[in-house]
């Protein structure tokens, strides 16, 4: 069998992932593999019909075909994202129909499952035959058992598709049965608050729903709203992987993205992202915008702002689009403003949501609104904890963060109080008498400090 593997990462022959795609193929050598590399020729590829007829003639002709690939801000990299875009918009229907595929992953294993999740629902819809991928720490490959973890994977994978193992399909294709938004005539609403508002968009001119959900937006808000589209922002390339601003959280590419980043998220104190579903997730040009935002390393570096979506396309319809986006305020401990979209049956019920929305933003920010931290936030924060403490020397920003605000702080061993605790405890508990009195006064003895506490509210 011939597999096509299809390298995603912009470092091209560099890359991490496709090592581990090497270390495979050598312990299967029966199998031959062809490499191609598209994220780091991705603009050539976009130019070149050629080149890309010459790529997807490869990929069909292959027995299978494999995507390797290192996972990005929850999914591809946004140059592997725009490929795939590719594929929808010039390929003949059905040039994939039937044809096995699978993904091969490395990260901190964060937010991995929503890269694969995505992957399966696009290549779904492009007629593949999806197999469940495999996710790889970047430290599995020096673990002989994590090796052979994957091995028997690779294998398994081979043997599906020689067998023509039938596969079921996970997702339906996301259909939009919206309507085309009529706002009618639009009133300006007097800006009588000051809370500096960004809208970020990439709406373009077929974007029109999109572009009269933003205007009926900004002018029924009793705020001022920045309004930029990224198509006009200085961003020359996707996130290169190179790792080079761990040290001081500078990007090594010179253009107009760090400074506008600086200038515009850090000081707003609003940010509503604006745009239209695409294969599964927002276009090509927001992931490239939220991978370069990778030069602030594992630091919030939008703490406490507050983030809103207004977008238009099914989003009920990928819940792994609605889980990834939510993720992202809570990866940056900012503060969900929630969504909009243009899924309602008329343009006066879109527009209702509108003002909604507005006002909803509006009364938060009168309240001060929080709602604590949930699992994507503690999850990651102690995951990026973990990872940052092992690697400072390469993430030497971050680094100095974490120990000026306290992030080691976290860690249980340091906890020498709770720990003394724990061991006095355990000793009790090993005594199968007293055991059995502190049992019977388990949930009362919990109970007992927060009832104290709401006592103290009564007096």
């Amino acid at each position: 069998m011939r597999i096509a593997v299809i390298n995603g990462s912009p470092k091209a022959n560099q890359s991490i992932t496709l090592h581990h795609i090497h270390y495979l193929a050598k312990r299967v050598p029966a199998h031959p593999i062809e490499i191609i590399n598209v994220s780091n020729r991705i603009a050539t590829i976009e130019k070149d019909k050629r080149l890309f007829d010459e790529i997807t003639e490869k990929m069909a002709a292959a027995d299978a075909v494999l995507w390797s690939f290192p996972v990005y801000y929850c999914l591809v990299p946004s140059q592997l994202k725009r490929f795939l875009e590719l594929l929808f918009e010039r390929c003949a229907p059905g040039i994939f129909s039937g044809k096995y595929t699978t993904s091969f992953t490395t990260s901190i294993n964060f937010f991995d499952h929503a890269a694969h999740n995505y992957m399966q629902g696009v290549c779904e819809e492009l007629g593949f035959l999806y197999v469940k991928s495999y996710s790889a720490h970047m430290e599995d490959f020096f673990s002989p058992d994590r090796r052979d973890s994957m091995l028997s994977f690779y294998k398994w994978f081979l043997k599906m598709v020689e067998q023509k193992v039938p596969v079921n399909r996970k997702y339906s294709v996301p259909r939009h049965d919206t309507v085309v938004y009529d706002p009618g005539a639009l009133k300006r609403k007097e800006k009588t608050l000051h809370h500096k508002v960004l809208l970020l968009t990439d709406e373009q001119a077929t974007d029109t729903n999109l572009a009269k959900m933003v205007e009926v937006f900004k002018n029924s808000s009793a705020m001022n709203i920045d309004t930029w589209n990224l198509h006009n922002i200085d961003m020359k390339n996707g996130c290169l992987g190179c790792c080079r601003c761990g040290y001081e959280n500078k990007c090594i590419q010179k253009d107009g993205y760090a400074s506008f980043f600086n200038d515009h998220l850090k000081r707003a104190d609003i940010i509503i992202f604006a745009g239209s579903v695409k294969d599964h997730y927002l276009s090509s040009t927001w992931k490239k915008f939220l991978d370069r935002s990778f030069f602030n390393g594992h630091i919030p570096a939008l703490e406490g702002k507050r983030l809103g979506f207004i977008l238009s396309g099914p989003l009920s319809r990928i819940q792994n689009l609605r889980e990834v986006l939510e993720a992202y305020a809570e990866i940056w401990h900012m503060k969900s403003c929630g969504f909009v979209t243009d899924e309602h049956g008329t343009s006066e019920e879109i527009t209702r949501q509108l003002h909604a929305f507005n006002q909803e933003i509006e009364l938060a920010c009168e309240q001060d609104l929080e709602f604590g931290g949930n699992y994507y936030q503690v999850a990651g924060k102690k995951l990026f904890r973990d990872f940052i403490y092992e690697t400072s020397a390469v993430f030497r920003a971050d680094h100095k963060f974490y120990r000026r605000t306290g992030v080691y702080k976290d860690f249980p061993q340091r906890k020498y109080k709770k720990r003394y605790q724990n061991a006095v405890f355990k000793a009790f508990l090993a005594i199968r008498p007293i055991r059995k009195k502190i049992h019977a006064a388990f949930v009362p003895g919990m109970l007992a400090p927060y009832k104290k506490a709401l006592g103290k509210l009564d007096g």
